[in-house]
């Protein structure tokens, strides 16, 4: 069994705290008072929570059952669009009326949660801080991961809506009721000084027991990716991209990580979804889960992209996958036969011996992660880890600001696609990689760990493969046309009603 120390205490905080809805900022539509922080342990809890709502969410569904939801489903990684009316229906088929939608309101609400719980944290360590703790260093580490994880939900936050209201301090409802949208600009300011005094105050290392918090080359991966972002084209909206020509500087703290000699290129592709805690040295960003404890820090990202009939295949209970979310003919085209990233990570045909699915099937579905070695006590405790950033894509990243102009040569880039086609078992016959077949390459490594949209709003190509894609694969005509409005979700309604006139829609939303 594992044991991860934030998991353990932060979801007991969390369970206690969250249960009196005690938010009094942003999101508008909620409101809570903590007075607590007399002991270095309550300190303790309070990090501990603003982990477990900043990773894991609400209950079960957090950060990584969002980007599997708001990114791979938005993706041309699959056609899923519904027809029972699926909390995910309009997410696929590019709806302009989902501000209501399940899954773009907890987009909202569970990053605005974490943020106020990180501003709380910080003012009290500020205020109390130096009193309460007889280590210097632990007041410093504590500083640094609050204001990591900060950073980690606004630019969540800006992926996926643009502007938002920048809170970087606890405000009650009323003083929350008058900060409308901040442009982008400013709440990259934040996060970049957040993250750059993060990465000077957080530990290189953790030992077992604290694995699954963030280290410095963590911060790194993620401020890599910020800077990338920055640099992505703007497509004429008010989004998270900038125009900006920061690839250099992506380049810089992706290249740290990999000089730092903590993390190896996994030459086994399937083990790296199989491998736990510090012994899988591809894990830079991850969010830990365990299982059979009597806590409830168990995941269920994996039934995002699942299907009952193939849990049912490896002799699991009900997950809830009751639809399947069907994959990309042009997708599953790209693969060879022998590849072992498809051979790993998609079921092409699985059968049920008995019960409510007794059958065959050949229905392809994302298996990645279902592991059942680590299926606990139903269908919400399962002990898998999802990495938010994992060596490999460390590297292709670094590949990526290559062929911007950021650093390195053709020559490196070439030799990290070959790297991983020799992995994949298919032949190592790179030279002189363009942006579009290292952005191929990238959709076949990453299939179903939440990258694939972002990949696409920075490929610059993002509307014209969607739309081609549609062409291609919405033979019943259930997808609307994908225009530069549909790169941002929209402001959920309940926050457009809290305070009337207070935010403006994104444009192309009802």
């Amino acid at each position: 069994m594992k044991k991860y120390i934030y998991l353990m205490a932060g979801a007991v905080l969390f369970a206690l705290t969250s249960c009196t809805d005690e938010l009094n900022q942003l999101p508008l539509s909620q409101g809570t008072i903590e007075n607590f922080y007399a002991t270095p342990g309550d300190f303790v809890q309070a990090r501990n929570a603003t982990y477990s709502v900043a990773f894991h969410g609400a209950g079960t569904y957090g950060y990584a059952n969002r980007v599997l939801n708001l990114s791979e489903v938005r993706s041309d990684n699959l056609l899923a669009t519904t027809t029972a009316s699926r909390d995910w229906e309009g997410i696929n088929s590019f709806y302009t009326s989902i501000s209501s939608n399940t899954y773009v309101k907890e987009a909202y609400t569970s990053n605005y949660n974490a943020i106020y719980k990180a501003n709380q944290l910080l003012e009290k360590l500020a205020e109390k801080g130096d009193a309460i703790f007889t280590n210097p260093a632990d007041k410093t580490a504590m500083v640094a991961e609050a204001r990591f994880l900060r950073a980690f939900c606004y630019f969540d936050l800006i992926r996926w809506f643009g502007r938002v209201p920048l809170i970087d301090r606890t405000m009650t409802v009323q003083e929350a009721s008058k900060v409308g949208r901040t442009p982008v600009t400013e709440i990259y300011d934040l996060i970049l000084s957040d993250l750059n005094l993060a990465i000077a105050g957080l530990s290189p290392t953790y030992d077992a027991a604290n694995f699954g918090r963030v280290t410095k080359y963590g911060a790194k991966s993620l401020l890599g990716l910020v800077y990338m972002t920055r640099s992505s084209p703007k497509y004429g909206i008010d989004g998270a991209m900038l125009g900006l020509n920061e690839w250099d500087k992506a380049y810089k703290e992706l290249n740290d990580i990999k000089i730092s000699g903590l993390y190896t290129f996994g030459t086994d592709y399937a083990a790296i979804f199989k491998t736990e805690g510090l012994a899988n040295k591809e894990n830079v960003l991850t969010i830990p889960y365990t299982q059979n404890i009597s806590t409830p820090v168990g995941g269920n990202f994996m039934v995002e992209v699942g299907y009952e009939p193939y849990f049912a295949s490896v002799n699991l209970s009900a997950q809830g996958s009751l639809e399947a979310k069907p994959i990309s003919k042009g997708f599953l085209n790209m693969f060879a036969a022998t590849d072992k990233r498809k051979i790993a990570g998609i079921a092409t045909s699985y059968t049920v011996a008995s019960g409510t699915y007794k059958g065959s099937y050949t229905e392809p579905v994302f298996i990645k992660y279902i592991d059942p070695t680590r299926y606990g006590n139903g269908r919400e405790d399962w002990g898998v880890d999802f990495m938010v950033t994992r060596y490999t894509d460390v590297l292709m990243l670094m590949a990526e600001c290559t062929l911007h102009g950021g650093g390195g040569t053709q020559a490196d880039v070439d030799a990290i696609v070959n790297q991983v086609r020799t992995r994949a078992g298919v032949p190592a016959n790179a030279v002189n990689i363009t942006l579009d077949q290292l952005f191929d390459e990238r959709r076949k490594e990453f299939f179903s760990e939440g990258t694939r949209w972002f990949d696409l709003i920075r490929s610059g190509k993002a509307v014209t493969i969607m739309n081609a894609w549609r062409i291609a694969e919405d033979t019943g005509n259930k997808i609307r046309v994908i225009d530069n409005n549909s790169l941002l979700y929209p402001i959920p309604l309940q926050e457009l009603l809290a305070v009337p006139g207070l935010y403006d829609q994104n444009p192309g939303y009802d």
